[in-house]
């Protein structure tokens, strides 16, 4: 990657768009703290990105392409899982959460049911649930409506323009 001095504000939508392999997933997970850049900086309302990675991560919700989930754990465990890494340990506000965004991305009747059994649609739709845990002020999304029917796909348009 080229060297770039990157610096990013809340409320503010950018696209990134370019041809396959210009490096758009590449930056995106320098952004997300996921790899380091060769050279240059990256920050975010004053922080930088690099030199302090977890404070970043606590404001972020990230969905690559493609990310895997654990086999045999269901919808609701998984996502309360995910809702204690991002630091919401309160347990009646970390279900209220849970329970919300399952029924936002329209999954919370199949709560119960594996992850791994998902078809490819239903996954895509609790990463999404998982981008949105902790109120993130920064959301960056690679390809976030791969795999979903035309009603999923405006039903997460309007869940990004909402928040």
């Amino acid at each position: 990657m080229r060297n770039i001095n990157l610096s990013i504000s809340a409320g503010k939508v950018t696209a990134i768009v370019g041809p396959n392999g210009a490096g758009k997933s590449t930056l995106m997970r320098t952004i997300a703290s996921l790899q380091e850049p060769s050279s240059g900086s990256i920050s975010f309302n004053n922080i930088d990105v690099v030199k302090q990675p977890n404070e970043i991560r606590k404001q972020l919700g990230y969905l690559p392409q493609e990310f895997g989930v654990y086999p045999k754990i269901s919808a609701e465990k998984l996502l309360n899982h995910m809702a204690i890494l991002k630091g919401i340990i309160n347990n009646k506000e970390r279900k209220e959460q849970v329970t919300a965004l399952l029924q936002q991305v329209n999954l919370h009747q199949h709560r119960k049911k594996s992850v791994y059994t998902f078809s490819g649609g239903m996954r895509q739709r609790f990463g999404i649930a998982q981008l949105l845990l902790n109120n993130p002020k920064l959301i960056i999304v690679d390809e976030p409506t791969a795999g979903l029917d035309p009603a999923e796909r405006n039903r997460f348009l309007n869940v990004l323009r909402e928040g």
